[in-house]
């Protein structure tokens, strides 16, 4: 493999948007002599068993098997793969360090497939509206948890962006391009120019089209629609579970309806606060210009 581009994530940082960008462009990526793979195409081609290490605790020896078996697959020299489950479940942050299992997958994908470069591409996001978003998934994929009990073993260290970073550049070789952005960037670009960076960031070349509606990609949930999944996740059967979760995506996202309230304000402050220096020294990793739009005093 002459490069291999991995999207590894941050959950919650556009991750939907981008793969969906990523497939309609699949084409104009091939005629550059990449092959494109997202989340759910790599789980299929490599029997799922990434899945197995992640979602059922088994040996990570799985996520060495997984870039096996996807090596003998691919039938172009150069790899993007865009996969926000990659480095560890959207809740890593409430068992330890967030993503902490981050650089034994990276290391492992180099070992697998043996890329002559690598870029990786990575997206943070503040983390008071980080750990409510992944929160709102884990309720969306069938949690019976309320906020309260997601956030009880959550501690501010766990969610340090700054570590995670140092990590990633420990698993990797030297002359690895790692890409950090900040998702909230979103709100400036909008969708599609957010998605035209990204690529820009790829390397590649390929300017995106899009065929799909880019305001529309990933909602959240609203206040009422956690407040029906939760019931609906404890009493029906994974099949009814699922189309409920249809349901509310459709017609009580926070798109129409009012987000739901889970950190209060003095919670969120104090975590922000907490977390000031990290986030100081990530923006200083990145290179950024100016103050970190992480800390108190710039929000």
């Amino acid at each position: 493999m002459k490069h291999l581009v991995l999207h590894a994530g941050a959950h919650k940082t556009g991750t939907t948007l981008v793969q969906k960008a990523l497939q309609a462009n699949r084409e104009a990526f091939g005629k550059k002599g990449y092959e494109v793979l997202v989340r759910n195409e790599y789980e299929i081609a490599t029997g799922r068993v990434h899945s197995l290490w992640r979602r059922k605790g088994l040996d990570i020896s799985n996520v060495n098997r997984g870039f096996e078996i996807l090596r003998g697959q691919l039938e172009h020299e150069n790899l993007l793969l865009s996969h926000e489950d990659l480095l560890a479940s959207v809740h890593s942050f409430r068992t330890g360090p967030i993503y902490g299992t981050a650089g034994d997958v990276l290391r492992i994908a180099h070992e697998e497939l043996r890329p002559e470069h690598t870029t990786l591409l990575f997206y943070v996001r503040r983390q008071d509206r980080f750990v409510e978003s992944s929160y709102l998934q884990t309720v969306r994929m069938g949690s019976t948890l309320t906020f309260e009990e997601f956030m009880e073993p959550v501690t501010d260290e766990n969610l340090r962006w700054d570590v995670l970073i140092d990590q990633m550049r420990d698993a990797l070789p030297e002359g690895t391009e790692i890409k950090v952005k900040y998702f909230e960037t979103i709100k400036t670009l909008k969708s599609r120019h957010f998605v035209r960076d990204f690529f820009s960031g790829t390397g590649i070349g390929v300017v995106p089209k899009f065929p799909f509606n880019t305001e529309g990609v990933n909602r959240g949930y609203s206040d009422v629609a956690l407040k029906l999944a939760l019931v609906g996740n404890a009493e029906l059967e994974k099949e009814d579970s699922r189309t409920l979760r249809h349901f509310l995506d459709a017609n009580f996202s926070n798109v129409t309806h009012p987000a739901p309230r889970l950190l209060t304000p003095e919670q969120r402050q104090q975590m922000l606060t907490a977390l000031a220096p990290s986030n100081k020294a990530l923006h200083d990793m990145m290179g950024e210009d100016g103050s970190s739009p992480y800390v108190p005093e710039a929000l």
